[in-house]
């Protein structure tokens, strides 16, 4: 029994260790009695089932930045060029290449080899006047300033040799390399019509030694140039063709010897000129005038040549005979310098022929050889006008009671002027300038009396106000003379009213007629030129003058401007400065400048038919404006007194004569 028990024990015990070796599942109860219930199992406590994991959140891991190109080298920008200058360049072309003369001998075989088409095209730049004295066969005639007016300079033949002539080669040589700057062939005739002709009818003036040269001191001492550098100035214009008209519109610039002279010994070194002598280096080493130094005009062109130069000093070129160095100084004027040329250059510094080495001898370069003559062919269809825009470009020359009195008493009666009375008979004995010769306004042109006139020293016209004398002046001007007024005459010489015997008088000679701020305008009516009253300068102030200047009172004008006809309505031209006649003026009035009123484009809008006023402030200037117009061939008179007599306004009038400001003591002689 013992043994079953333990067979039995030892079943149970294999059972359970294999049941929990199976997944540990839970041993069956011990059989229980048989008498006893069996009991259930207990539910075992459900466990939920173990969820599916999520996959753990990553930790956030930042995004690779995208990488920055690298910063590159930076490379400067490509400058700008600087535009070409192209004055500079033609300035370069023309003087490395030497400058361009012909003799007269040569022109003239040229002229007549029996080949007419080598013949070169022939401009005369002499005045109108002179140009139909005599002229090359062939030439044309026109006034240098007018030469490069785009509407003349397109009748040039680009083609063609062409030979410029003027009196003595200088003022053809200024037109002859501003020519060949703009890519003309042009050569100057050397000595100008003064080696063409023995004739002086015909030459009219050339180089004469007892006249123009002087004893003037030179040196022999090579002046080196400064080692201050500068840059170049802007040019005169955007081409050589542009900037040959900036510098030609006002003619060439001369200076004549005493003139430099007196510049260089006034005791301001500060104003002196540079002095450039364009002379071959062994004569400028013979002699020079002080301070002067040298360049080859072939050389002076390079950029290294002209950093040399102060574009703020005034420059004075100098050679022989004025010829070479106008030349020059037509370059260096186009390239944006200030330069003038020694009139008639050594020749007229010194008469010691071991320094001036050459100059112009009538023996030994003038000719006889044939000129036609007759008016000019081109340049204008007024022969007047050149002469007239010449005078006038200039302006208007008036000169101070005390300018003139400090001229007369200076000690030096070599630099007096002319002194020529335009007033009556009768108040010239009553008291006049000292030295002064009395004519008539109406004989001034006379021939007789005109030939009396010096052409080579300033003249002053003297009469009550200045009004009478700025017609005659400005008649002188453009016949050729180098004529001013007195500003206000005798009036402003003396205060005694036996001498001046009458004057502005405000309370006599001004109104209270009304003015207008409203601008006048010129119409859109073109017309032709009037014909001049003759075919010179001259000829044409006699017609004119003869019969006495022309005015209209204030009374007249107002009247005429009121009478219900506006058809015989004057033309009004106010020749006041701009800001002056826009503070008021005559109702209607226009407005010019003096020196832009007489281009051709200004005077086309004037109807020849119409009578025309000037006004200015107190009739000076506009009589001279008006006998320039008279000239031409218009009917111009003057406002007298101008607007001094038509206000009392002295916002309008802004100026005129005042006897406590303008008036002095100055002696007189009876």
């Amino acid at each position: 029994m013992k043994t079953k028990h333990i067979l039995i024990l030892i079943l149970v015990t294999l059972l359970a260790w294999t049941l929990a070796s199976c997944g540990g599942q839970q041993a069956e109860a011990p059989a229980a009695p048989a008498e006893a219930t069996v009991a259930e199992a207990p539910t075992a406590t459900p466990v939920p089932p173990t969820p599916t994991p999520k996959p753990p959140t990553p930790t956030p891991v930042p995004p690779t930045p995208t990488p920055e190109p690298p910063t590159p080298t930076p490379v400067p920008p490509t400058p700008t060029p600087e535009p070409e200058n192209l004055v500079l360049t033609a300035a370069q072309a023309y003087y490395s290449g030497g400058l361009k003369f012909i003799k007269a001998e040569d022109l003239y075989a040229n002229l007549n080899d029996g080949d007419p088409d080598n013949d070169p095209f022939i401009i005369s730049v002499r005045a109108p006047e002179d140009y139909a004295k005599g002229h090359i066969p062939g030439a044309i005639n026109v006034s240098i300033k007018q030469l490069f007016d785009p509407d003349f300079l397109a009748t040039l033949p680009e083609d063609k040799e062409i030979v410029v002539v003027c009196y003595t080669g200088q003022t053809a040589s200024w037109a002859t390399a501003a020519l060949n700057m703009a890519g003309y062939d042009a050569y100057t005739l050397l000595f100008g019509m003064s080696s063409w002709t023995n004739d002086p009818e015909v030459f009219v003036k050339r180089f004469n030694p007892e006249k123009h040269a002087n004893d003037f001191p030179v040196e022999k001492e090579t002046n080196p140039w400064p080692e201050e550098t500068y840059d170049l100035p802007d040019p005169a214009g955007d081409t050589p063709a542009d900037a040959a008209y900036a510098v030609l519109k006002d003619g060439p610039r001369y200076i004549q010897a005493p003139a430099l002279y007196e510049n260089l010994n006034d005791g301001d070194p500060d104003n002196d000129p540079i002095i450039i002598s364009v002379r071959a280096k062994e004569d400028y080493e013979k002699g020079h005038i002080p301070g002067a130094v040298w360049a080859s005009p072939k050389e002076l062109f390079t950029e290294e040549m002209l950093s040399k130069l102060d574009p703020d000093r005034e420059i004075v070129v100098v050679c022989y005979t004025g010829q070479a160095a106008s030349h020059v100084a037509v370059g260096l004027n186009e390239l944006g310098y200030d330069a003038k040329v020694l009139l008639f250059g050594m020749s007229s510094w010194t008469t010691d022929p071991e320094v001036f080495v050459k100059r112009f001898n009538p023996e030994k370069h003038a000719h006889d050889y044939p000129v036609e003559k007759g008016a000019a062919a081109m340049g204008g269809e007024n022969p007047i006008l050149p002469a007239v825009q010449e005078a006038m470009s200039d302006g208007l020359d008036f000169v101070k009671a005390e300018d003139l009195y400090a001229n007369l008493n200076d000690g030096d009666p070599d630099n007096d002027p002319f002194i020529l009375s335009v007033r009556a008979p009768e108040d010239y004995a009553k008291g006049h300038i000292k030295g002064a010769v009395n004519v008539s306004v109406t004989k001034l042109f006379d021939p007789d009396f005109l030939a009396t006139l010096p052409e080579d020293k300033e003249i002053v016209v003297v009469c009550y106000t200045g009004q009478t004398a700025s017609q005659a002046a400005s008649a002188l001007e453009i016949a050729g003379y180098d004529a001013k007024v007195l500003l206000f005459g005798m009036s402003s010489w003396t205060t005694d009213p036996e001498v001046f015997v009458k004057r502005f008088n405000p309370e006599k000679h001004a109104h209270d007629y009304p003015t207008t701020t409203e601008p006048g305008t010129w119409g859109d009516e073109t017309y032709d030129l009037p014909e001049p009253p003759a075919s010179d300068p001259v000829a044409a102030a006699a017609a004119w003058l003869g019969d006495g200047p022309n005015y209209i009172k204030a009374d007249a004008l107002y009247e005429n401007l009121n009478d219900g006809d506006p058809d015989n309505d004057p033309l009004i031209i106010s020749v006041r400065a701009k800001e002056d006649y826009e503070k008021g003026h005559i109702p209607g009035a226009v407005w010019a400048s003096p020196k832009e009123l007489f281009t051709e484009e200004m005077l086309r809008k004037i109807d020849p038919d119409r009578p025309i006023v000037t006004v200015c402030y107190t009739g000076q200037a506009a009589g001279w404006v008006a006998a320039a117009l008279n000239d031409l061939g218009y009917d111009a008179s003057a406002l007298l007194f101008g607007m001094s007599s038509w206000t009392n306004n002295p916002e309008v009038f802004v100026k005129r004569f005042n006897p406590e400001k303008h008036a002095h003591d100055y002696p007189v002689e009876k």
